[in-house]
């Protein structure tokens, strides 16, 4: 069995000794085999991991670029690239916190033959916020199955150095998905197509969150109004199947940036009158 570990990169060299001592420690018993998918990095990113190469006995594949290809075309050409049973997913800024990280995925997966993909809890690195966090774990078990109608209501993955996708999906996507954003959240969605995510208790991988990403760069507003635009995107894409539940997502996004109309609306109606009716009551 074989697994594919994709690693995303662009002059990020400060991170990638970090990142790659975090795949060469990993344990498992399948084989593991790296595809470098740099895209024209212009700093030291390339020379760090052909020196990280020599020392292992890891397979590299360096995926050849003449030029910048930019974030969606530079995964799906790193998506075209695997052939393994399994394939995760290693951002240049991230890393993977254990040794098990790969194996403790695979587990699940085999258990849940159904399943599509895994996911799990990770550690938020607020670099610029000097602060950290860890979502709450909530399930009875120490995995929980998630659908695309669940995600369709929020995202819920939040990065995808702790995703671990069944080779047979990824060697069959719809290359429509690389016209539009592909980050974790369409691409759980999509992969909900086939079978449920595991979402797995184990913290094993770390996501740093800095103000050189392109999507933390922004502000919350931004943010949002991006996301609204993801929701039409994707609804549109699955051919309106989970309208109802994008619909609940962007209605919590429009309350975010505009406030509650409604409960405005319900506030005026309160008049001088009603308030003596209800304290003559107290």
């Amino acid at each position: 069995m074989k697994i594919n570990v994709i690693l995303i990169t662009y002059n990020q060299a400060a991170y990638m000794p970090q990142t790659l001592e975090s795949i060469l420690m990993q344990e498992t018993v399948h084989d593991v085999e790296i595809i470098v998918a740099d895209d024209c990095s212009t700093d030291n990113t390339v020379n760090i991991i052909k020196e990280y190469e020599n020392k292992t006995g890891f397979k590299f594949i360096h995926l050849q670029k003449s030029h910048n290809v930019g974030y969606n075309k530079n995964y799906q050409q790193a998506f075209a690239a695997c052939t393994g049973d399994y394939v995760a997913i290693m951002e240049g800024d991230d890393y993977w916190l254990k040794p098990n990280h790969l194996q403790n995925h695979i587990d699940h997966l085999e258990v849940e033959p159904k399943s599509s993909m895994s996911y799990n809890r990770h550690l938020r690195l607020f670099i610029d916020q000097d602060r950290d966090e860890i979502f709450d774990w909530t399930a009875n078990n120490d995995y929980e199955l998630i659908t695309t109608e669940q995600l369709a209501l929020g995202n819920k993955i939040g990065n995808l150095s702790c995703c671990v996708f069944k080779g047979k999906h990824v060697q069959n996507l719809d290359p429509r998905l690389f016209d539009m954003e592909i980050a974790d959240w369409m691409l759980g969605m999509y992969m909900g197509q086939f079978g449920p995510l595991l979402y797995l208790e184990d913290v094993t991988s770390a996501y740093r969150i800095h103000d050189n990403g392109q999507w933390s760069k922004m502000d919350d507003k931004t943010q949002y109004l991006r996301i609204i635009e993801f929701i039409n995107e994707y609804d549109k894409y699955f051919n309106y199947k989970y309208t109802k539940a994008f619909t609940k997502h962007k209605r919590r996004l429009e309350i975010l940036l505009y406030g509650d109309k409604s409960l405005r609306g319900r506030i005026k109606n309160i008049t001088p009158g009603f308030i003596r009716k209800i304290y003559r009551k107290l």
